[in-house]
């Protein structure tokens, strides 16, 4: 078995969950009262500045590049678990060399709410036809946009 098919089967898996996903958000609706705004407006206001769809993209890039030092990964991404930057710089090596770049990953939107963040990122693999949309999350940590702990933990798991 290829790496490059031990990756195409996961990833349609990943994004059929993440479809799914996706589609359950959509029923959630959230109220236009005047009250929530208000108080969404001063939330933001104390918060650091909204992840910006560009924020998000450089982030991720960087985060995903088997070029950046393992010492910058802590400022990038939000380790929850010790193991998981050691998993993401082997995912970081073993993509590369499958073609798996991080010019791959466009973020096409984001989503704030809170301290957290949905952005939409768009994949497009080198033995794929078309891009798959994908949700990766991001988290603010200390003022900081960091890709979220879970969006490493689903793209390692697309290696097995």
């Amino acid at each position: 078995m290829t790496l490059s098919s031990t990756f195409r089967r996961p990833l349609v898996a990943a994004v059929a969950l993440a479809a799914g996903a996706a589609i359950a958000l959509t029923g959630c609706s959230s109220s236009d009262d005047s009250s929530n705004s208000n108080a969404s407006a001063s939330t933001s206001a104390a918060q650091s500045a909204e992840l910006t769809v560009e924020q998000a993209q450089t982030t991720l890039r960087k985060a995903l590049d088997a070029n950046t030092p393992e010492a910058e990964l802590a400022g990038l991404v939000q380790f929850t678990d010790p193991s998981v930057q050691t998993k993401l710089v082997d995912y970081n090596k073993k993509a590369a060399k499958a073609g798996y770049t991080p010019d791959i990953y466009t973020v096409k939107s984001v989503k704030v709410d809170g301290d957290k963040a949905t952005a939409v990122v768009a994949v497009k693999g080198p033995h794929q036809p078309a891009a798959i949309d994908m949700n990766f999350g991001f988290v603010n940590v200390d003022g900081t946009w960091k890709l979220g702990s879970e969006a490493v933990t689903m793209l390692v798991s697309m290696m097995r």
